[in-house]
């Protein structure tokens, strides 16, 4: 009977799902290394996610460009916030939208050229390494676009006169506006630029199986009220 119990305790454990690797920039407030209210509000919808599927998710956080690196090495492996665009299409598995964001360009308060997205083309603009925000304003005309390694270098190089303006995702840029002793009425915003789905995406090892899963799971964390929950904690503008 004993050496049965042993038996059995080791299948039980054997059976346990190992956890999901979740590679994540820190962009609060989707995704934050010490964030006071959590780890950011896509990292928990995420992890809601993976806890209604009985499936653990282990959060690490890397610098962007590794960690879009780290999803086309290590198999089982999540990363967000992942938006889909044609270079990017085939490199992952694309489970499911998580949230839709808003494109906006930021600048000082004083920057009146924000009010009209069109009076930057030949503006000092930067963006966050890893996205694919460089090809989007080049594409629509704009010439002057280099990069920086996070979204709170991007708002230093603002703050000092060394960029006219950033580009990127509202919430982001707003959150990263609020840091490092900066106060709000330092910086204005434009109207959106452009709007676009932020996903979930993994490793190509992840099946149609899994996506369908991840989705079905995800339409029940929206219908029960979970995700709205967990944006409103974060103060989102929007999904």
């Amino acid at each position: 009977m004993l050496i049965l119990f042993y038996a059995l305790s080791a299948g039980a454990v054997a059976a346990e799902p190992a956890p999901l690797k979740l590679v994540v920039g820190d962009m609060a407030p989707y995704s934050m290394a010490a964030g006071p209210a959590g780890p950011g509000s896509l990292v928990e919808i995420t992890q809601a996610l993976g806890q209604r599927m009985g499936t653990p998710v282990d959060v690490q956080f890397y610098p962007w460009p590794r960690a879009l690196a780290m999803v086309s090495l290590a198999p089982r492996t999540l990363i967000l916030p992942l938006t889909r665009n044609d270079e990017r299409e085939n490199k992952y598995r694309w489970l499911l939208k998580l949230y839709r964001q808003k494109l906006i360009f930021v600048g000082l308060h004083d920057n009146h050229n924000l009010s009209d997205p069109a009076l930057l083309r030949s503006a000092r603009l930067t963006v966050l390494r890893g996205t694919p925000h460089k090809r989007l304003l080049l594409d629509a005309g704009y010439t002057n676009v280099s990069e920086c390694a996070t979204i709170r270098e991007c708002i230093r190089m603002v703050k000092k006169g060394i960029a006219d303006a950033s580009f990127g995702a509202e919430d982001t840029h707003r959150s990263a506006a609020s840091m490092d002793g900066n106060k709000a009425t330092e910086f204005s915003y434009s109207p959106a630029f452009r709007q676009n789905d932020v996903w979930l995406a993994g490793s190509l090892d992840f099946t149609e199986e899994d996506t369908r899963k991840w989705r079905a799971t995800m339409d029940g964390l929206r219908a029960d009220g979970t995700v709205a929950r967990i944006l409103h904690k974060y103060g989102a503008t929007g999904n």
